[in-house]
């Protein structure tokens, strides 16, 4: 065999090789990654349904303030979706006791942890064990989970097509004089939807709403990132038949970058769709999970 020949068989054989040893086969996998010295777990979720005869898109699910990955894959069916629709879908885990997230503008972990990087590090971790479709990746949350996933879009903008969040906000009151400390500009334009209930207790959906947590409204931080997408400054506002769910869309941004806001009229700050603190399904007039896909689906990254 001459040299020539020989460069290409080894070529040849280290393809196969790094094919066959990039390919999840369906299933449940727990694992872990280190992110500055510490051990941090995530969950991976690979679908029957999965069609292997392309790359896939990649969604990264964060739970809320005192849930948990193993939870998150119950209580916003984001699992179920995954199957139905074939992506692949991960679970990462927050840190401290309750488990939560270093949001930047808030932090819920108490234990002030790099979790844009360890979201980063699971991005890297499932590319270099599945088929990913670069331009597909997605990461959504809920509550604090939404809270990060907001940090996220800002910081890993270039990364990743799109962010859903749910009950979530850019950023919380930081004085009395009505200012706000909040997520930073982002670094390119990037798609996001957003779910909230007028009727949500924990994060306020308006600066009128009795809630726990008040923050950056939600219309207002629509208005916000279509700004920074560079999207047409009048949205279109549609609402369904009964009046329960609210669709306020920003278009025309950069890149082909879009904004949506669902504003429900029923439901609370539980995932609509999903499950409760106490198990019980949510009724709010809106499954999450396939509208967070849905859109996610319309929305690939463009470069140009």
């Amino acid at each position: 065999m001459n040299s020539r020949m020989s460069l290409i068989s080894l070529a040849c054989l280290a393809a196969s090789m790094a094919h066959a040893g990039t390919s999840l086969s369906p299933g449940r996998y727990e694992q872990t990654v280190e992110v500055g010295g510490v051990t941090r777990n995530f969950i991976i979720r690979v679908p029957k349904s999965l069609d292997t005869s392309k790359p896939a898109p990649l969604v990264v699910v964060l739970h809320g303030w005192t849930a948990s990955a193993k939870l998150a894959e119950i209580y916003t069916r984001m699992s179920d979706q995954a199957e139905k629709s074939g992506f692949i879908v991960a679970f990462p885990d927050g840190l401290g006791s309750p488990k939560g997230w270093n949001a930047g503008f808030i932090d819920l972990s108490g234990r002030k942890g790099d979790d844009v990087g360890f979201v980063s590090a699971v991005l890297d971790k499932v590319e270099a064990q599945c088929q990913i479709d670069r331009d597909r990746e997605y990461v959504c949350g809920h509550s604090n989970g939404a809270f990060m996933s907001e940090e996220i879009g800002a910081v890993l903008g270039k990364r990743l097509a799109a962010i859903g969040i749910v009950a979530g906000t850019i950023g919380i009151p930081a004085n009395s004089n009505g200012g706000y400390r909040q997520i930073p500009d982002p670094v390119a334009p990037i798609s996001e939807i957003a779910i909230h209930s007028r009727k949500d207790s924990m994060v306020a959906y308006d600066k009128s709403a009795a809630a726990v947590l008040k923050c950056v409204p939600a219309k207002d931080g629509a208005a916000w990132w279509a700004t920074k997408d560079g999207c047409a400054p009048t949205p279109k506002v549609v609402t369904n038949s009964d009046g329960t769910v609210e669709t306020t869309l920003y278009s025309g941004g950069k890149n082909g970058t879009e904004v949506e806001l669902v504003t429900l009229a029923k439901g609370s700050h539980a995932w609509p769709g999903g499950f409760n603190q106490a198990g019980r399904e949510t009724d709010s007039g809106l499954d999450a999970a396939q509208v967070l896909w849905d859109f996610f689906q319309a929305h690939p990254r463009r470069t140009r």
